[in-house]
């Protein structure tokens, strides 16, 4: 079945809502949910290494997140429905191999805010990827990868 919008939503038999959508190269993902009571994965929330707090709570709050909560070895941050946890990480190379995907919407707008705000490596640029997504990447200052991406 070829899909023409990205969702397409069905019921089978006994209630169940059968969610089928194409992800990356167009592969198609299923998901059933029944009206039984059974488990459902919401979000997913990124806990990512900082070798000082103080520095990623600055560096968050330029990116346009909210600082929820700070102690001296953790801290989490929000930015409309994307939290982020960072840790206290004795380790500079564990951050330095460290990343995250964040998925947006109006991507060219949020790579203009933090091009104006300075946060962009000098040649980082949206691209396009063979699969169809736009993305561009911003470094925090322990060198984690943040990848900004829009389907």
């Amino acid at each position: 079945m070829k899909l023409k919008s990205r969702f397409h939503f069905w019921i089978g038999r006994k209630n169940t809502l059968i969610v089928v959508f194409r992800v990356l190269g167009g592969h198609r993902v299923s998901y059933q949910a029944s009206s039984e009571k059974s488990a459902l994965l919401r979000s997913a929330v990124p806990v990512l290494p900082t070798t000082a707090i103080s520095q990623a709570i600055t560096f968050y709050e330029q990116l346009g997140f909210q600082t929820l909560h700070q102690d001296d070895d953790y801290a989490i941050f929000m930015r409309d429905s994307v939290e982020l946890h960072v840790w206290l990480c004795t380790e500079p190379s564990l951050a330095g191999n460290s990343s995250c995907r964040i998925n947006v919407t109006n991507i060219q707008a949020l790579y203009q805010e933090y091009q104006a705000k300075g946060l962009l490596e000098p040649h980082a640029t949206v691209n396009v990827k063979p699969w169809g997504a736009k993305e561009f990447v911003v470094f925090d200052p322990d060198r984690v990868l943040l990848t900004f991406v829009e389907y």
